[in-house]
């Protein structure tokens, strides 16, 4: 006896166009129509149950019809996009061009200190878009040294052997001292009116680097509390060397921002220096007051 074939018919074998299959079999042409008409009824079976299941909605009276609609809340207020208003310079005198900058800019900052000092410090070229980068790119993780401001320290980074671990040389902090007492020596109030008067170039540099909205004011003051809230390291910072250069040993420390780093590389004794160097720039940068 054939096996059974329930597509073909009943059983197997080929039928005619148009013809029962043998034993009562069900037409070929039939069986589409069935399993359609099967799917059919039952997506209106379920229609159906979900109907019976919902409350039938109630029609409103008149006189409920004419009471107020309760009020819509209104939205949450939007996150200002400035944060730290700019200090605003009272010299309102016309401004160069940023390809012509570097000359004022370094004018106005040798009333703190000698040119000669200044280079030995700061990038004297292309001042304003160095210091965009620059404060761009210190809560990063990678500050490019092709467009930093402030110039390397003097001498080789200085490394300690203990116990078989290579450690950061304590004496490496000797290095950045010199940096740090030009910094110290610097009155905060006549540094920010500098800023302050060339900070339309420096919100044009920070426009063209691709930031439409918000103010490089607020990217300022954001640098400097990413650097006032480097850790303090106590003891030995233990380094490791995968390849070329150096790195911290302990993952944590590896993955701080570029500025954080440089507060722990710089020493601890030179980082609360600092530190108190920045809490007072940062003081006058938020003051709002017109230099």
């Amino acid at each position: 006896m054939a096996a059974q074939d329930p597509i073909r018919g009943e059983y197997g074998g080929r039928q005619g166009p148009g013809r029962a299959g043998s034993a009562g079999g069900t037409p070929r042409w039939l069986i589409p129509l069935f399993l359609l008409l099967l799917a059919i009824g039952a997506g209106l079976y379920v229609w159906y149950e979900r109907r019976q299941a919902m409350p039938t909605p109630r029609v409103p009276s008149s006189a409920e019809s004419a009471l107020p609609a309760e009020p819509v809340p209104p939205p949450p207020p939007a996150v200002p996009d400035v944060r730290y208003p700019p200090p605003v310079s009272s010299d309102t005198s016309p401004l160069p061009p940023i390809e012509k900058s570097d000359g004022p800019i370094t004018e106005a900052l040798t009333g703190q200190m000698r040119r000669d000092a200044l280079g030995k410090v700061f990038n004297l070229q292309d001042m304003v878009r160095r210091f965009v980068v620059t404060v761009d790119n210190l809560p990063r993780e990678i500050v490019p040294s092709q467009m930093t401001l402030v110039q390397r320290p003097p001498g080789r980074f200085g490394t300690a052997r203990a116990g078989g671990e290579t450690t950061l040389a304590p004496a490496n902090a000797r290095r950045y001292e010199p940096f740090v007492k030009i910094a110290e020596t610097v009155d905060a109030k006549i540094v920010v009116g500098v800023y302050a008067r060339f900070y339309p170039l420096m919100q044009q540099e920070y426009r063209a680097l691709g930031y439409p909205k918000g103010e490089f004011n607020d990217k300022v003051v954001d640098a400097i509390d990413n650097m006032l809230a480097a850790p303090e390291i106590e003891g030995p910072v233990k380094l490791v060397q995968p390849k070329v250069l150096y790195q911290f040993a302990d993952p944590e420390l590896e993955s701080l921002s570029a500025g954080q780093k440089i507060m722990i590389r710089i020493g601890p004794a030179n980082a609360a220096r600092v530190k108190t160097v920045l809490r007072a720039l940062r003081n006058e940068l938020t003051a709002g007051a017109v230099r």
